[in-house]
């Protein structure tokens, strides 16, 4: 990725909970302004731990970066705590539809307001989430407890683009919804990208959806990179295929106990 201003750059950092617990180790990540990265990786990979490392919510798990440094256009934040790595333009949307489960869906979207540092009102942040959302307009008034998953998770992505945020980290998007409403929002979410110039962080268990969406991968295995590539290069190497794209080299699924015990055929990074 060189040659591209990174809007984000994550150097070489170590990650600890409780001060003993190692979970990152020696990470390294850019994202291009305006582009979109896609982080891989197996549950428990640490690919979340990642995300929050960025957005500084480690402190309240009680982790925190103990090495390496993370900058964002250019200014140090792996110091400053979530509030003002938020007002400076970071948003992370967490994994699991994190809606208030009592508010309706406009009430949801409403809160990410308060961030909003660009002059415009209120009701110009609501018509721009409903410009690409519409399902929201129609369940605006609704309790967000109420309404179905894929809606939740378009609620979470509307809120968090209400701050007006110049990066969006986006944890596991799909998870749990049926096919039509992922490609939806992933869809979406592509259009955010283009039109708004919203740079993406994407964490994705889906391998193959992500490599449709991120022109640049990182792969991630026990708290670090193992490769970084371009998607077309990704997708065509017989390692991401058999264990991340679920393939044999024939294109036939792989089962599970393939998966289970598979072994890498090489070392990918030093």
């Amino acid at each position: 990725m060189s040659g591209q201003d990174p809007i984000l750059s994550i150097n070489n950092i170590e990650v600890k909970y409780h001060e003993v617990i190692l979970v990152l180790k020696g990470v390294s990540i850019e994202v291009p302004r305006g582009g979109i990265v896609a982080l891989l990786g197996a549950n428990g990979a640490g690919k979340s731990t990642t995300l929050k490392a960025v957005s500084g919510l480690l402190k309240h798990e009680d982790g925190g970066v103990t090495d390496g440094s993370i900058e964002f256009m250019g200014k140090r934040i792996d110091r400053l705590g979530a509030d003002k790595i938020a007002k400076m333009g970071v948003v992370q949307v967490i994994e699991g539809r994190r809606v208030f489960e009592h508010l309706t869906v406009e009430q949801n979207l409403k809160v990410g307001a308060h961030l909003r540092r660009d002059g415009k009102s209120v009701k110009e942040g609501l018509e721009m989430v409903y410009h690409y959302f519409p399902r929201l307009r129609e369940k605006r008034t609704e309790i967000s407890g109420f309404v179905s998953g894929g809606e939740q998770q378009m609620t979470v992505v509307g809120r968090a683009l209400m701050t007006n945020p110049k990066l969006i980290l986006l944890d596991e998007p799909s998870m749990g919804l049926a096919p039509l409403l992922i490609h939806e929002i992933f869809n979406i979410v592509t259009r955010l990208n283009q039109e708004e110039n919203i740079s993406i962080l994407l964490v994705e268990q889906n391998a193959k959806l992500a490599l449709s969406v991120a022109p640049y991968a990182y792969v991630m295995e026990n708290g670090r990179i193992v490769m970084a590539d371009t998607a077309d290069t990704l997708r065509e190497n017989p390692d991401i295929k058999d264990f991340y794209l679920g393939l044999t080299d024939v294109g036939g699924r792989k089962s599970f106990r393939d998966v289970k015990h598979y072994k890498r055929r090489k070392r990918w990074l030093a």
